[in-house]
């Protein structure tokens, strides 16, 4: 009986199990034979372990070897001190403001003598009997209580300026991408303003032009303007 005879028999009297096995021992088999029979070279395809994405993330985009890079190009990489180091204040406060339980403090009295800002804030108006409105500061809290910013409203003029002296106040670098806006683009073409703020990242301007921070610093940023005097 030839050995092709004797496989088939074997596989047909064994289980299932062991049919794989005979199977795969036919195959074997049978390369073989093709093999001697047939001299000619087979190139055989072997997939990677990784994807096309992994191999870039893991390798070609890996921090250790863009800092080699980085090196290799022209020396170590130095920080960017003006963007990371946060400014000093230029307009000191004019006085010391009283707030109430709700948030509300009043404007300087009349005797006191506010300076001419490159910006200026607007309060809430509306209010009756044309009473004094409220800073507009408020709390954001969203993703069920986990992720609590500030935004600032009715903010005019000198945008720049203003948020110089906002990150001089609060103590904040710029971040790593710069002070987010609407027009900020993400890795993929995605809005990186919309993605929010974060400990990186901590200002953006939203559309419409409110002001985010990250964080709870609703106290911080109302004494301080209320104290400029607005």
């Amino acid at each position: 009986m030839s050995l092709f005879g004797a496989v088939r028999t074997a596989a047909r009297s064994t289980p299932a199990i062991g049919r794989i096995g005979h199977a795969n021992f036919f195959a074997i088999t049978s390369s073989s034979n093709n093999i001697v029979n047939n001299p000619t070279p087979q190139t055989t395809s072997i997939r990677s372990k990784h994807s096309a994405t992994q191999v870039k993330r893991l390798f070609k985009n890996n921090p250790a070897r863009l800092r080699i890079l980085k090196k290799q190009e022209g020396g170590a990489p130095t920080a960017d001190k003006s963007s990371s180091s946060t400014p000093e204040r230029v307009y000191p406060e004019i006085f010391q403001p009283t707030f109430l339980s709700n948030g509300w403090s009043a404007p300087p009295p009349p005797e006191v003598e506010i300076p001419e800002y490159p910006f200026r804030i607007t309060r809430t108006a509306g209010k009756p009997n044309n009473a004094v409105g409220f800073l507009p500061v408020y709390r954001d809290v969203r993703v069920h209580g986990t992720k609590r910013t500030t935004l600032i409203r009715n903010v005019q003029g000198d945008i720049p300026t203003f948020l110089s002296e906002l990150r001089a106040v609060l103590n904040l670098s710029t971040g790593k991408k710069g002070i987010l806006t609407s027009a900020s683009t993400g890795k993929h073409g995605g809005g990186e303003a919309g993605r929010g703020v974060n400990a990186q990242n901590p200002i953006r301007i939203r559309t419409g032009g409110a002001i985010e921070v990250n964080g709870d610093r609703a106290k911080e940023i109302k004494k301080w303007l209320a104290g400029l005097g607005f």
